[in-house]
């Protein structure tokens, strides 16, 4: 009997099999500082963007979310600095403080929803930033905490040493926390979860109507983003050994925003660790150029290309399913993310 391989799929999972690899292999290749801290920070502020896309789907437009990464950075440091707890258990509470602020919030704000919820967002990202400015008995203002780097690791012999100079140890603790993070947010947009969730941002009143509680779905999605997005803040300060009050504005909020539209909504995992590195990276490089907010120029110039020559709604990831029909030659076609199928029907 032959067995039928559907070369349609299998091949396009392979590449993509052979790319994570790739990925996680980056340090036999190289041990540059410049390059590895380039591809940690690309894969804590992707957590950052998968969090925001996760609150997108539920039809709500949060711009605060940098808010919640200053949370998370703050609680991480303030635990193991001020109260002298252990690193393990101080980042591992600061993805919790961070949730449970957002709970919070959420039960508070996702009730006004709309534009409205996006000011307040907004207004909370500044009252996060002002407090940690002037509460300097806790924050130390301006001159921010400097966090001791986790402790050494023994594991099977080998003693992985963070404060060694090294980044390699921070890179594979970033593959973790990404692969982590991608597992549950991968897990809820294939979900009859992320089904819901798609439908309270295809229609509302219908969703209702159909006996969805609007305020429980999104203030779940609104928790879980903090959650991950405390996480991602707590590591980000970690790994460069300070937080300061200008670490987390409204800016970075908007980069946040930036990321998504560029990687792609359509798909919470791929469009964020896509819309993250490119977007970080290119802002990295921009940043040593002696041209004066040059960043920021060109940042807003790439999200007016892609919403001017992509369609609606799609990003760089989704060129990836266009490449692999062009391959096929089949017929050009935009596919609705699973999600959304599953809320249509």
């Amino acid at each position: 009997m032959m067995t039928y391989i559907d070369y349609k799929t299998l091949l396009p999972r392979t590449v993509i099999g052979v790319l994570i690899g790739l990925f996680v292999i980056i340090p036999v290749f190289t041990t540059s500082v410049i390059t590895l801290s380039i591809l940690i920070s690309s894969g804590i502020w992707a957590i950052a963007v998968m969090g925001f896309v996760l609150i997108l789907r539920t039809g709500q437009f949060s711009m605060g979310q940098a808010a919640f990464m200053a949370l998370g950075g703050y609680a991480s440091a303030i635990l193991t600095v001020n109260l002298r707890m252990p690193f393990w258990p101080s980042f591992l509470l600061a993805g919790v403080i961070s949730g449970i602020i957002a709970l919070i919030i959420g039960l508070v704000v996702l009730r006004v929803g709309g534009i409205y919820f996006s000011i307040i967002t907004l207004a909370f990202g500044e009252i996060v930033r002002i407090l940690a400015q002037y509460m300097e008995g806790i924050t130390r203002g301006v001159r921010g905490i400097i966090p001791p780097p986790p402790p050494t690791i023994s594991l099977a012999g080998l003693e992985i040493n963070f404060a060694a100079g090294n980044p390699v140890p921070y890179y594979y603790f970033m593959v973790l926390l990404v692969a982590i993070a991608s597992l549950v947010f991968w897990q809820i947009g294939r979900s009859r979860l992320g089904g819901t969730f798609a439908s309270l941002a295809l229609n509302q009143v219908l969703a209702e109507h159909q006996g969805i509680h609007l305020m429980k779905y999104r203030v779940i999605a609104f928790t879980v983003a903090g959650v991950f997005t405390g996480f991602a803040g707590a590591y980000y300060t970690n790994f460069l050994s300070i937080i300061t009050p200008l670490m987390f504005g409204l800016w970075q909020s908007i980069q946040i925003m930036m990321m998504s539209i560029v990687g792609g909504v359509s798909s919470i995992v791929g469009g964020a660790l896509i819309g993250a590195t490119v977007l970080y990276t290119l802002g990295r490089y921009l940043s040593l150029l002696p041209i004066y907010n040059i960043q920021y120029l060109l940042f807003g110039a790439i999200v007016v290309l892609v919403l001017l020559f992509l369609p609606k709604g799609t990003g760089l990831v989704d060129l990836w399913g266009k490449f692999w029909r062009k391959v096929f030659r089949e017929p050009e076609e935009y596919e609705m993310p699973e999600e959304t199928e599953m809320a249509v029907e």
